[in-house]
């Protein structure tokens, strides 16, 4: 792609492209497939999906696309076969960023006035620009999340599934190892100004060693997704949240 292009303008060009490659490539996802990432999520009632919002059913289809459990094939790579890109094109890029695409933990510092969002990873502190129109809608400075990157090229960092707020509890869980939980769930927003509690967790260079090896061991994204519902930090769940608890049905 033209050197001469911005940022912008080449993110504007390839997110359509990671759009549809994500939409394409979840439509080949089987179903067992589809039903093992549910239940690791608590999200299956036994015969489908049965989440509360698009960003849990999301969830489920980021994992059968990218980074299953379960021992399933990523959807990404019967993309790849099923519909090979012209080579040398957007598309090739596109594509072989997500095949290549790592889940990661970061922080939100801002946007920036000529577009994408300046983040540092955690527990690294390495500095990088996020491309996604929507990471900060929400989000106040600081902020953590658990996102998957994918770089096109090579200065341009694009989110390739759903961004999960979290804050020091969900580290801390992570760095305990707590098991995934069964209970109840009642939802509940981020901690606020976070920003402190998470830099005493990880003080201590074995806290960072420890969760930079979790960060890297396979099934870290469904980790740190099912420690977000445990939480309450992905809204209500069908099935462990009580009814009084639960959103009113949509209009």
């Amino acid at each position: 792609m033209s050197e001469s292009l911005t940022a912008a303008a080449r993110y504007a060009i390839y997110a359509p492209i990671r759009r549809h490659l994500l939409t394409e490539a979840s439509k080949r996802i089987p179903l067992a497939s589809v039903a093992s990432q549910a239940r690791a999520l608590t999200l299956w009632d036994g015969r489908q999906v049965r989440p509360a919002d698009e960003m849990q059913l999301a969830a489920v289809f980021d994992l059968g696309v990218l980074d299953p459990v379960g021992g399933h094939s990523r959807a990404i790579e019967r993309q790849v076969k099923a519909d090979p890109p012209l080579p040398g094109s957007e598309e090739e890029r596109m594509l072989r960023a997500l095949m290549e695409a790592r889940f990661g933990l970061y922080r939100l510092l801002g946007q920036r006035a000529e577009g994408g969002v300046e983040a540092i990873s955690v527990p690294g502190g390495e500095p990088v620009v996020i491309w996604d129109s929507h990471l900060t809608r929400g989000r106040a400075p600081g902020a953590l999340i658990g996102t998957r990157l994918a770089w096109p090229e090579e200065d341009l960092a694009m989110t390739c599934g759903t961004a999960i707020s979290l804050d020091s509890r969900a580290v801390e869980r992570l760095l305990l190892g707590t098991p995934p939980q069964k209970g109840p769930v009642l939802p509940r927003l981020p901690l606020p100004e976070d920003g402190a509690a998470l830099e005493r967790l990880l003080a201590e260079p074995a806290a960072r060693m420890r969760l930079e090896a979790l960060s890297r061991a396979p099934g870290f994204a469904v980790m740190v997704t099912r420690t977000a519902i445990d939480l309450g930090l992905m809204g209500a769940i069908p099935g462990r949240t009580p009814p009084e608890a639960m959103p009113p049905p949509a209009a």
